[in-house]
């Protein structure tokens, strides 16, 4: 038979099914380490819009397919 090994309870939030002992150091020496960092997007001119737009030359226009993928690869570059 399997049995459950945690519950929630939507007013107590998780618990154990069984009695859990963690152990764990109660100080550690180590420098903070920051889980979180926020980035600023940075996105595209309206000059890199075009030149992406007329990339192969001013008469050939790419699908929308190919423009989106352009695009997002541009961003990428921009954005990693």
């Amino acid at each position: 038979m399997i049995e459950p090994i945690a519950f929630f309870d939507p007013h107590k939030g998780f618990y154990w099914a069984k009695p859990t002992k963690i152990i764990a150091p109660v100080t550690a020496d180590v420098k903070p380490l920051a889980l979180y960092e926020q980035c600023t997007w940075v996105g595209l001119t309206d000059e890199e819009v075009q030149t992406l737009r007329y990339k192969i030359d001013s008469t050939a226009h790419w699908t929308y397919n190919e423009f989106a993928k352009a695009i997002e690869a541009k961003l990428r570059s921009k954005n990693t």
